[in-house]
């Protein structure tokens, strides 16, 4: 069944440039990333943060600079691809959109540096890369960008130029197989809604399956035999997860 959300809980511009370019939003993931190299024939970086890896395979994850370029190393491909933990902390952190790390460092260092502002309450807040007016600019050059998006960063949306729009045709076919729901920006009733895509059932059925008994391995892991009884405390995470939704939702939506 087909479900909406409010665009407002993903992005702060009331109209972000992704709504007028070819986009798809799904799960931000290894598998994600891995499909968007496959389909871009790229080795995606991270902009704007440094490659843990120099050219010598020395690390060092403190470091203030390093060229995008670096990001194509092989260990620090290994990083990206993996969505490991130094790049899933770096997602969850910091404002960030992967790209080719072979694209045009002087002009996303020109373009694709959103600018801060200070809010009623005088902190300072600088908006992320899904809200920057010159991701199309950014975009002629790129391509592409995937950028985390969401509450907790674990949405991923893929943004091409009109060229490439055939790579969002083709992603949304690979997420259909694979089970996974994705979704587009559009207009309802003149609001701006995200709206979700479920797979066809028996691809979903399977997804869900396979997340399913990885779940139930992670609890034998951890805690012994997992069997009915967890069903009531999965039922109560459940709820509690639907009123932090609600309490997020109402709190954009009345800021």
């Amino acid at each position: 069944m087909e479900s909406s959300l409010t665009a407002s809980l993903l992005f702060e511009s009331p109209r972000p440039p992704a709504e007028s370019l070819p986009h798809l939003i799904t799960v931000l993931d290894a598998e994600l990333i891995g499909k968007v190299t496959q389909l871009t024939k790229s080795k995606p970086g991270l902009w704007n943060v440094p490659a843990p890896f120099d050219e010598h395979d020395v690390f060092d994850n403190l470091r203030e600079a390093a060229p995008l370029a670096a990001w194509a190393l092989p260990l620090n491909q290994g990083e990206v691809q993996a969505f490991g933990p130094l790049v899933a902390e770096a997602v969850f952190g910091v404002k960030l959109m992967l790209l080719d790390s072979a694209s045009d460092e002087p002009l996303l260092a020109r373009l694709a540096m959103p600018q801060g502002h200070r809010i009623d309450t005088g902190a300072y807040v600088t908006p992320g890369y899904e809200d920057l007016p010159e991701l199309p600019r950014v975009l002629e050059s790129t391509g592409w960008v995937l950028i985390p998006v969401g509450s907790e960063r674990s949405l991923g949306l893929f943004v091409v130029n009109s060229a490439k729009a055939d790579l969002v045709e083709k992603l949304c076919e690979w997420c259909e197989r694979e089970g996974r729901n994705h979704a587009k920006l559009q207009r309802e009733d003149n609001q701006l809604v995200v709206r979700a895509h479920p797979a066809p059932d028996k691809y979903r059925a399977n997804a869900m399956g396979h997340h399913i008994d990885a779940f139930l391995s992670d609890m034998e892991l951890a805690f012994g035999q997992a069997d009915e009884t967890i069903l009531p405390l999965i039922a109560e995470r459940i709820e509690s997860k639907r009123r932090l939704r609600e309490q997020i939702e109402k709190a954009k939506t009345t800021g």
